[in-house]
C-alpha cells in the first residue's frame, strides 16, 4: 500500500547540483546556474578529516539561504558518524537530506527518526525535511519499493547510473552510451517509484562533463522512461538538463487543446472523442494534465 506523501513539495523538479562540503566557495557558482536545488556533500568527495570542516561550511550556507531548496548528502549511517552530519541542520523546511547506499528500509530508520525529534524540537510539522534515497546496489535496487513505502518522508529517490558507478560495479555490467546494460535498472526504479506515489525520481550523473551531447542524449532518455530530472556534477551539465526535462511549448499547446476538446465532449456525455485523429480519454486527459502541471501552469477546466 502506497503511503501518503507529506512534507516539502519536490515537484517539479529537474535539476540537482552536487556542491562538495569543503567547497563552500563554490555554492554562489552553482546557484548562478538557477539549479532547481544544491546537494551539499558531505560523503564522497570529502576526505574523512576533512568532515568537520565541511559540516560547519554545510550548517553556514543551510542558515543563509532559508528559501532555497537545499538537500545535504551525508554519510551512511553505519560510519557512525549521523549525529554529526544532521548537527548541521537548520530550523527552517527549505532542506533536506540525501541518503546514500540505500539497501533497504533498516537503512534509513534511524535517520527518520532522528529527523522527527529534530522538527519536533525546533517547531517544525512532521515531515516537514524530506529524505531522498540513492540506490546504488542491486540490492537496494531489489528492495526499492520497500524502502520508499516505509515512510512518507522519503520524497525523492536517485538511481546511480553514472558509467563506472557503484551500482554498475554491482552489476558486473558494461556502460555504454545507449544504456542497454541500464534498461531493467531503470525501467524498475521507475515503476517502484511511481507506485508508492508523490515521488520525485531522479537519473544519475554523467561523469564526462565535456561530453554535452552525452548528456543531453542521456537526459532525454531519462525523461522518455519516466525520470523528473538528472543530477549534475558541475555548472555547465544544469543548462542541457533544464532543456531535456523542461515542457515546450508545444506540449503545453497540445496538452491546452486536448482537455478543452475532451472537456467539451464530456459535457455532451461522451468519455473518448477523437482529437487530430487520436482517441482521447480520461487517461489522456491525466498526462495532459499533468503537462501542465510540470509547466507550472493552472489546469484548463
Amino acid at each position: 500500500m502506497a503511503v501518503a506523501r507529506t512534507g516539502l513539495p519536490l515537484s517539479p523538479l529537474r535539476s540537482l547540483l552536487f556542491v562538495p562540503g569543503i567547497r563552500a566557495e563554490l555554492v554562489e557558482k552553482a546557484l548562478a546556474t538557477g539549479v532547481d536545488a544544491l546537494v551539499l556533500d558531505l560523503e564522497d568527495s570529502v576526505p574523512p578529516p576533512r568532515r568537520e570542516e565541511a559540516r560547519a561550511n554545510v550548517a553556514a550556507v543551510l542558515a543563509r539561504y532559508p528559501d532555497r531548496l537545499t538537500f545535504i548528502r551525508i554519510n551512511h549511517p553505519s560510519e557512525g558518524e549521523l549525529e554529526q552530519d544532521l548537527s548541521v541542520l537548520a530550523p527552517h523546511p527549505m532542506q533536506g537530506l540525501m541518503a546514500p547506499k540505500v539497501d533497504g528500509p533498516g537503512d534509513i530508520a534511524e535517520i527518520d527518526a532522528r529527523l522527527s525529534a529534530f522538527e519536533r524540537a525546533a517547531g517544525l510539522e512532521p515531515y516537514a525535511i524530506s529524505l531522498m534515497v540513492v540506490i546504488e546496489t542491486a540490492l537496494g535496487l531489489r528492495n526499492f519499493y520497500d524502502t520508499v513505502a516505509s515512510t512518507p518522508r522519503v520524497r525523492g529517490a536517485g538511481l546511480a547510473t553514472a558509467n563506472e558507478g557503484d551500482l554498475m560495479a554491482d552489476l558486473g555490467a558494461q556502460w555504454t552510451p545507449e544504456g542497454e546494460a541500464l534498461a531493467y535498472a531503470r525501467g524498475k526504479f521507475v515503476v517502484d517509484g511511481r507506485a508508492t506515489k508523490g515521488m520525485v525520481l531522479f537519473d544519475g550523473p554523467l561523469i564526462d562533463i565535456q561530453d554535452t551531447a552525452g548528456l543531453e542524449r542521456e537526459s532525454r532518455l531519462a525523461r522518455r522512461l519516466g525520470f523528473d530530472g538528472k543530477v549534475a556534477i558541475h555548472p555547465r551539465q544544469v543548462a542541457t538538463i533544464h532543456e531535456a526535462f523542461s515542457v515546450s511549448a508545444q506540449e503545453v499547446a497540445r496538452a491546452r487543446h486536448l482537455i478543452e476538446v475532451f472537456r467539451e465532449a464530456e459535457a455532451k456525455g461522451l468519455g473518448a472523442v477523437q482529437v487530430d485523429g487520436t482517441m482521447v480519454d480520461y487517461a489522456n486527459v491525466r498526462r495532459a494534465e499533468r503537462i501542465l502541471a510540470l509547466a507550472g501552469l493552472p489546469v484548463t477546466p
